[in-house]
């Protein structure tokens, strides 16, 4: 098991942290077609305080079955959006899922049940780098 709560390693088992920060509302179908290489969705982000600092311009998505990352988040630019989000106020990212396994060789999903987890890297205007997550969402691949 990993030791530290929210760390995303293909293979490894995952644990979601202990709820802090904004919330996250993933907006993704609840099941695909077997095959599809990617699913496109979005996040809510809610703050509950103030949201000020840098962050990508989308949403880190990967999904989880039977305890195990399967899929990695999908890199993105390097270049980040400012973010200045005001306690109660809510904003939407542009997510993609992966459906391509991420163990060495690859290859499409199979058909069944997954947990799909969303994750925001945040660097605020005064301190280190913070991550948030939601989920778990159920995902079927039929």
């Amino acid at each position: 098991m990993n030791s530290d709560p929210g760390e995303v390693r293909c293979g490894r088992s995952f644990r979601l942290p202990a709820a802090a920060g904004p919330r996250l509302v993933a907006r993704f179908p609840e099941s695909v077609p077997a095959g599809q290489p990617m699913l496109k969705g979005s996040v809510e982000v809610a703050a509950r305080e103030a949201l000020r600092g840098v962050a990508a311009a989308g949403a880190d998505v990967f999904l989880v079955s039977g305890d195990r990352v399967v899929t990695m988040p999908l890199a993105q630019d390097a270049i980040g959006i400012r973010w200045d989000l005001a306690a109660g106020e809510t904003t939407d990212l542009p997510a993609m899922a992966a459906l391509v396994s991420c163990e060495p060789g690859g290859g499409p999903l199979p058909p069944g049940a997954y947990e799909l987890y969303v994750r925001l890297s945040l660097t605020p205007d005064d301190g280190t780098p913070q991550r948030f997550f939601g989920g778990p969402w159920p995902l079927r691949v039929r």
